[in-house]
């Protein structure tokens, strides 16, 4: 159990030195190019998280954690109890949750009047915005960011502590914690930490990564192209339409989750 668990922080380490640690000298020549221009302060930082350069950085990183961590087999992107005539289902399944969640998620926020509790945290959801406008942005958040946080999130610290023959809702809650920790707002922390349970208790159903990377690429490119075509990305929905994703949604996460709890998927 000793020798598994320092495995498991040995590769949370290696995935926070390929991921981020590589980024800090590959955006040396974006910070050159900041201080040429005579960048300071809030253009700096747009500079340092939105720029082209640095979304760039992001896809580099993306790609060569992705490539080490298959290639070493530190974790598998295989079907495990999924049948392989049920791919096409066990992804639209997964869509639903997608949705299901992400929708009530939004509602719920909104009627809180979250924003209005961490006003502090405005600034980040603009930097967010402002990176979903770019296709770069598009591929490097929406596509590889999902990917790279399933194999870390899931399939080293999530299965790591089953290995470790944890119960299974450790095995679950406390990888989805650390994951909602690593986002970084409070005003999210909540909804991310529940994503990271419904993705863990995925994983730990059908012993594969697809069905949480499915959820988590529907769910941040879903965000990235509604923010896109928004007029306004941070303007605040009537509650009429909050009420109505109420309604709507929170099935469409029921029956994606039952499908799944039913193992109509199982090989």
């Amino acid at each position: 159990m000793k020798k598994q668990f320092w495995i498991m922080v040995k590769q949370f380490l290696l995935y926070l030195l390929l991921d981020q640690g590589v980024a800090l000298p590959l955006m040396i020549p974006v910070v050159i190019y900041g201080v040429i221009k005579g960048y300071k302060g809030e253009v700096m930082q747009e500079l340092l998280t939105t720029s082209s350069g640095a979304l760039c950085v992001m896809i580099l990183c993306s790609i060569l954690t992705i490539t080490v961590f298959l290639k070493k087999q530190y974790v598998k992107i295989r079907p495990g109890r999924i049948e392989r005539s049920n791919f096409g289902k066990a992804a639209g399944y997964a869509m639903l949750i997608a949705w299901g969640w992400m929708f009530t998620e939004v509602a719920l926020l909104q009627l809180i009047g979250i924003n209005k509790i961490f006003p502090e945290e405005e600034e980040h959801f603009d930097t967010m915005v402002k990176m979903m406008n770019s296709p770069l942005g598009l591929i490097a958040g929406g596509i590889l960011a999902p990917i790279v946080e399933e194999i870390v999130f899931r399939g080293v610290l999530v299965g790591g502590l089953l290995r470790m023959r944890q119960k299974p809702w450790v095995a679950i809650v406390v990888p989805a914690l650390i994951f909602a920790l690593f986002h970084g707002t409070f005003t999210q922390f909540v909804g991310t930490a529940i994503f990271g349970i419904i993705c863990g208790w995925l994983y730990w159903r059908t012993k594969s990564l697809l069905p949480g990377i499915f959820i988590h690429i529907t769910n941040n490119s879903t965000a990235f192209v509604s923010a896109a075509f928004s007029d306004d990305p941070n303007a605040d929905l009537p509650t009429k339409i909050c009420l109505l994703f109420l309604v709507i949604f929170p099935p469409l996460l029921v029956i994606g989750l039952r499908w799944y709890k039913g193992r109509a998927y199982e090989k």
